[in-house]
């Protein structure tokens, strides 16, 4: 199947054609939600310039820009098309928007290029940066419209602090949405990865959906009590939705999660243009800018889990070989043998390594040797029982815990893994491979250390003996296969 390419330059080009009509829409979105003149209780334009500009840095300014001057024209020549407003004065607005979320995004972009800080350093520094820059677009915006002769001054003082919320409640409660939906689409071109900064978590759908519809029928029953009852003492029910928000949070993967935000934030503002209680519209900025926070900070709660998880593997499993690590080994093995000492059941030990392996090293190089000693223990793992325990004990030496098995099981066992490995076909060397192998039999009250040095004791035995051979003891007696 022909695959399409498609051109840096073109790349480019749809990038900043997609900012812009995407911009256009989220413009048209908070017109519509608009409850006073030039101020929204959620402006989502200004989430996207933030988002784009943090992603993309500079390369995104020209479409914001675009985009802002495009809104600016058509402002005018809805709302004053009487009035003599220069077109270069009514730049001031737009330049006024895009320098104030550049600054801010490039300073986020900076911390997260530079990996100065962990995730939850980026989200405090998210949350400061968005403020500072939302403050800053807020006055210099509203000042920027007087200038043009847009504004009065008795204008510009009692909008911009609605301007400012409204913008930090978008950035706060859409920006993380769309860092993952335009690092997912755009990822090739995007410096700073955010998508990579957390990590997926496995769920089901329904289990999301009911988290979520608990977050919405909180949102709706809040709001409608407010609407009949009257009293600003009733908003404050909304603030309940952190209950169901943080449970989703802490639960979900990080794209759930923020979809989930946004959807939150959305719900909010339609519910309160639809059952016209915009007199407390500064309790419900404030409720989405605190759910925005909470389930920001929250979502480091997964990473640290996943991240405790990827530790707890790192310690358990060995990195190089995918078989157990020394100490996990060692944890399991001593449970297993206390459980076949109260049974009353045979256990084996065997220690094992490749004949020469050393050698292996020093001429081909430790790649090479670490690739025979990745396909010995992948061909070993294929020949063992469900029961059977497999770890690296270090370097070449490895390690098998046999429950259930005496010391000729356990060498009939050992001659099938010793044939397998000797018929190995290993493309890196052109030279066979051999192991020896030293078994040794649980004796009554025996602890795993000393097993461990008996079971070394007859694999030195078998490697003093011409190697690629196995040794057995039982009941304090050497035998040999």
């Amino acid at each position: 199947m022909p695959v399409t390419v498609i051109a840096p330059n073109a790349r480019a080009f749809l990038l900043q054609l997609t900012i812009i009509l995407t911009w256009i829409l989220l413009y048209e979105a908070a017109d519509i939600l608009a409850y006073s003149p030039h101020a929204s209780l959620w402006y989502p334009p200004a989430a996207l310039s933030f988002a784009a500009l943090t992603l993309f840095g500079w390369r995104a300014l020209p479409a914001i820009f675009i985009a802002c001057v495009l809104i600016s024209l058509r402002h005018i020549e809805l709302y004053h098309p009487a009035d003599s407003v220069p077109y270069l004065q009514a730049l001031y607005p737009s330049l006024a928007h895009s320098l104030s979320y550049l600054c801010g995004a490039l300073g986020l972009r900076t911390l997260v290029i530079r990996q100065h800080l962990r995730y939850t350093g980026i989200v405090v520094s998210f949350l400061i940066l968005a403020a500072v820059a939302a403050l800053a677009a807020a006055l210099s915006g509203v000042w920027s419209l007087q200038w043009a002769g847009l504004l009065s001054d008795s204008e510009r003082s009692a909008i911009w602090l609605g301007w400012w919320l409204g913008d930090l409640v978008a950035i706060l409660s859409l920006t993380p949405l769309l860092f993952l939906l335009l690092d997912k689409l755009n990822g090739a071109q995007s410096v700073v990865r955010i998508g990579r900064l957390v990590p997926a978590i496995p769920g089901k759908w329904r289990d999301y959906a009911f988290k979520l519809s608990l977050a919405l029928i909180a949102i709706c029953c809040s709001m409608l009590l407010a609407q009949q009852i009257r009293q600003l003492e009733i908003t404050f029910l909304i603030f309940f939705l952190i209950l169901p928000a943080m449970w989703l949070v802490y639960t979900e993967s990080v794209w759930r999660s923020f979809s989930g935000l946004a959807l939150i934030s959305l719900a909010i503002v339609v519910l309160m243009r639809v059952l016209q209680v915009t007199d407390y519209a500064a309790v419900y900025q404030f409720t989405i800018a605190m759910i925005s926070a909470s389930m920001l900070y929250g979502s480091a709660v997964p990473l640290l889990h996943a991240t405790n998880q990827q530790l707890k593997q790192s310690l358990t499993i060995d990195p190089l070989t995918g078989i157990l690590s020394r100490q996990a080994f060692i944890e399991q093995a001593e449970l297993v043998m206390g459980r076949a000492g109260r049974r009353n059941t045979k256990l084996c030990l065997t220690v094992l390594d490749l004949d020469h392996f050393k050698r292996v090293n020093d001429v081909l190089g430790h790649q090479v040797g670490d690739q025979v000693l990745q396909q010995v223990c992948r061909k070993l793992q294929t020949q063992l029982r469900q029961q059977d325990l497999l770890g690296r004990f270090g370097g070449d030496e490895l390690m098998l815990l046999l429950p259930e098995t005496n010391a000729v099981e356990a060498a009939l066992l050992c001659e099938r893994l010793r044939q397998s490995i000797e018929k190995l076909q290993i493309k890196v060397i052109d030279q066979q491979v051999t192991a020896s192998f030293g078994i040794c039999e649980q004796q009554p009250n025996e602890s795993f250390n000393q097993l461990f040095a008996r079971a070394d004791k007859t694999l030195l035995q078998a490697k003093q003996r011409g190697r690629n051979r196995i040794e057995i003891i039982a009941a304090d007696d050497f035998a040999t296969l």
